[in-house]
């Protein structure tokens, strides 16, 4: 298997889609805290983003047989999580004469979650863009971003300063930005916005 950041949860996933429920557990224990900030950021609620999270496993569990080990699961469950949250705002629009129709014709489209939509495919470039960064700059951001370790940590696990590491950080993003702008700005704004979690 491929060390491909889309491999990440590999075996994992292929657990899962066995029905493993430890397997479930350690993929909620590394996603949930994520899937929660990435949520309430956009909901401005905890409890309705703790509400996200626990959709978004409920329905991981549920479609557990269809799961596909061999695709990123990280661009996977937080395109689940989107897709929700949208609903959500669509929900309020109606429930509370919501009058932002650029807002919420951004939002009514493609609201199954059976779907490929264009955040999935998003995501999916930026984790192929990250596996085109320098071995270093990769395996620092993917410490920072993926598994949520502190600079701190980071620092003391590869033996280098807090400066470089923040440095690395900086690089990394930066050149992912650069890559997703000559795509699509939406593209790069959706990124700034998903690595801040």
């Amino acid at each position: 298997m491929s060390s491909s950041i889309q491999h990440i949860d590999y075996h994992s996933v292929k657990k899962l889609k066995s029905g493993d429920v430890n397997a479930f557990d350690d993929l909620f224990k590394k996603y949930s805290s994520r899937l929660f900030k990435f949520s309430v950021k956009y909901l401005k609620s905890s409890e309705e983003a703790e509400e996200v999270v626990q959709e978004v496993f409920l329905y991981i569990w549920d479609k557990r047989d269809g799961l596909k080990p061999e695709h990123s699961f990280n661009a996977y469950i937080f395109t689940i999580a989107y897709n929700i949250i949208k609903k959500y705002f669509i929900k309020k629009s109606k429930d509370n004469a919501f009058k932002d129709d650029l807002i919420y014709s951004l939002l009514k489209e493609e609201n199954n979650l059976d779907k490929t939509i264009d955040y999935k495919f998003l995501l999916e470039k930026v984790e192929l863009i990250i596996d085109a960064l320098p071995k270093r700059r990769k395996e620092i951001f993917i410490k920072r971003k993926y598994y949520g370790l502190s600079i701190k940590q980071i620092a003391e696990e590869l033996e280098i300063s807090p400066n470089t590491v923040e440095n690395q950080l900086a690089s990394a993003q930066k050149q992912i930005l650069k890559e997703l702008s000559k795509r699509k700005l939406a593209g790069a704004l959706f990124f700034a916005f998903f690595v801040s979690i």
